[in-house]
């Protein structure tokens, strides 16, 4: 476990525009799973509590899902949608010092990622947590990261109502004010404990649903020891 209590919030109310009208990415299935049950039945290992934010409007099977998997279903920051608000509704409803958010099409989550990037947050002390925002090859991913509530829900209420929409661009807001603090998890960090990045891996793309399925299938059939034949 991480040295404080960890929420997971899982991010469920994308529309899956890429995949098709009628696929949503987290009702497909990935080695006999479902998405949405892979990333929950992970998280359940490092994490106090989960949380799934939906849209409001929400009509798929992904919410009913949540409740089946023991998540705390609540809904998009209203008047606000899409995932700067879904990254708020998920903060107001934790109840842990730190939050590990997480867009709910990520198959691979990695315990050991999320456990040292917690830790990470925590270096300089409980009492200054801070966010912990992945970085590879120049790129920063928002929806795979750490966030403390108690500094980021007052700054994204904020940047809400400032009609901010962008996660990125809200962190990047944060990191050039200084504040709330920013800790960006490195390639040379993410080498260590994720080093093939397959838990950054979102299905955006039924080419990335085919990629997830063959790793699925890899690790399914790799055995464990080497036999003639």
């Amino acid at each position: 476990m991480s040295a404080a209590p960890l929420t997971g919030i899982v991010l469920g109310g994308g529309r899956s525009r890429r995949l098709g009208a009628n696929q949503s990415k987290l009702l497909t299935h990935i080695g006999g799973k479902l998405v949405l049950a892979r990333v929950a039945d992970t998280l359940k290992q490092i994490c106090s509590e989960l949380v799934l934010v939906v849209r409001p409007d929400q009509d798929d099977d992904i919410p009913d899902l949540g409740i089946a998997l023991n998540m705390h279903v609540v809904t998009d920051t209203t008047p606000h949608e899409g995932p700067l608000a879904a990254i708020h509704a998920g903060l107001a409803a934790s109840t842990t010092p730190l939050c590990f958010v997480i867009a709910g099409d990520h198959p691979f989550v990695s315990r050991n990622l999320v456990q040292a990037m917690a830790a990470t947050s925590l270096a300089d002390g409980p009492e200054s947590p801070t966010a912990v925002i992945p970085r590879t090859n120049g790129v920063i991913h928002p929806l795979h990261a750490i966030y403390p509530p108690t500094t980021w829900l007052p700054f994204l209420t904020h940047a809400l109502s400032e009609g901010e929409t962008s996660p990125r661009r809200a962190i990047e807001k944060a990191t050039a004010a200084d504040y709330p603090p920013v800790t960006l998890f490195t390639d040379e960090e993410l080498e260590r404990t994720d080093p093939r990045r397959i838990s950054l891996l979102d299905i955006d793309t039924t080419e990335d649903l085919n990629l997830a399925r063959k790793i699925s299938e890899a690790r399914k059939f790799t055995p464990r020891h080497h036999s003639p034949g």
